[in-house]
């Protein structure tokens, strides 16, 4: 691999625009013999260039031999000769995890951050595949530890455990979902800590995030496809253009207006947890409409509708789709996400509670994680850049100054 598309795979990293095929070819290369050696060459150049220190000896052989062992860490100024004048960055490199990560702060930083030989006296293993489903008439299955296959059929419909965290409603009559029985509607819900997959009556596939709940007809028999979300959940719709899909997010506050977001046939992800301050609708492909109130407007592919959950406010603005549905994939994605942001993320998917001992505010991280490891994983990268530190005491996250 040449030295200019090295640096193209670094710069797409640190920019947060890596795809996962570039990610597995950085990771190829860092495994070629010789590669330490052009990269160590390569920071010394641009080090030079920029007028900033390059790495000791010693603190070279530290980097390399995480690298060895899973992760590397150093703080390299302007690497890319980017004007980022007032950032301190951190590349972790986690070959096993499968991801690059790269932290910044706002804070300026002087000498390159240590690498974390910091073990917790425990840990906590990721979350998993876990939901309960409430029928219509009430009855309660808990999924994960339900047999694969038919679990129970509400008029024409019947309801299947599929094997990988997935669960199918398969109208027996008609077409799309359309049956004539009164099936009445259901509930599917996530605890912190889990995560479940949907084929609703009509073929759409819904993606449910940790600490949330859809609820949806076991049939679409009227004019529209109505279901109702809390939390977070990213959708694949099957296209009707006489039967329009509804996403319902009910207000938050005392006076405000549900959000709808009216679909016709596309993929989209919604993220609406009570505890946030904002709600974000991602549009991937094909169009919807977010009302809010009053306002309703139209997205086109890229674009995120925002609305304040405490004015109730919706604006429009470029979205992060890579960033939006990067839980569905089995990962973290930041993009300049303040501690708090990050750590309410934290609780979710690990089933943990965070307490904070320090009153600072100014950290934001960037960086990509693998969200099927232990909890430990993610905090002693974040501690790489030597502005927060973790304890891990039972079930409760200590952030620390």
């Amino acid at each position: 691999m040449g030295k200019d598309r090295i640096i193209y795979l670094l710069k797409q990293y640190a920019n947060d625009k890596a795809s996962r095929e570039e990610v597995e070819e950085m990771f190829e290369w860092m495994r070629l013999a010789g590669s330490e050696e052009v990269l160590k060459s390569m920071i010394a150049e641009e080090s030079a260039e920029e007028g900033d220190a390059v790495p000791g000896e010693r603190d070279w052989e530290r980097i390399w031999a995480v690298i060895r062992a899973g992760t590397v860490a150093g703080r390299w100024p302007r690497l890319f000769s980017m004007a980022w004048a007032a950032v301190a960055a951190v590349v972790i490199l986690m070959l096993g995890g499968g991801v690059l990560y790269w932290v910044n702060t706002k804070r300026k930083a002087t000498a390159p951050a240590s690498v974390v030989s910091h073990h917790y006296k425990n840990d906590i293993a990721p979350g998993g595949n876990k939901a309960v489903l409430t029928l219509a008439n009430g009855s309660v299955i808990v999924l994960d530890s339900a047999h694969d296959g038919m679990l129970a059929q509400q008029g024409n419909t019947k309801i299947v455990k599929l094997d990988g965290g997935a669960l199918a409603y398969r109208a027996a009559t008609g077409s799309k979902g359309q049956t004539t029985g009164q099936t009445g509607y259901n509930t599917i819900a996530t605890p912190r800590g889990g995560q479940y997959r949907i084929i609703l009556p009509d073929g759409s596939k819904v993606w449910l995030n940790a600490a949330s709940s859809l609820r949806f007809p076991a049939a679409f028999t009227g004019r529209e496809r109505t279901v109702e979300l809390t939390g977070e959940a990213y959708f694949e719709i099957v296209k009707n253009a006489e039967k329009p899909f509804h996403v319902r997010v009910p207000s938050g506050g005392t006076n405000g207006e549900d959000m709808d977001v009216e679909v016709l046939g596309t993929s989209f992800n919604v993220m609406a947890y009570a505890n946030e301050d904002k709600m974000h609708t991602t549009l991937l492909e094909g169009k919807v409409k977010v009302k809010q109130g009053a306002r309703a407007e139209n997205l086109s592919p890229g674009r995120q509708a925002i609305v304040d959950q405490t004015t109730h406010a919706m604006e429009v603005a470029d979205g992060n789709i890579d960033q939006a549905v990067a839980w569905k994939d089995g990962l973290f994605r930041f993009k300049e996400t303040d501690i708090r942001e990050l750590m309410r993320q934290v609780e979710r998917w690990y089933d943990v509670e965070v307490v904070y001992r320090t009153t600072r505010g100014d950290q934001d991280f960037t960086g990509v994680v693998s969200r099927n490891k232990n909890v430990s994983t993610l905090l002693q990268m974040l501690e790489l850049t030597g502005t927060v530190h973790f304890k891990i005491e039972g079930a409760t996250i200590i952030v620390l100054p």
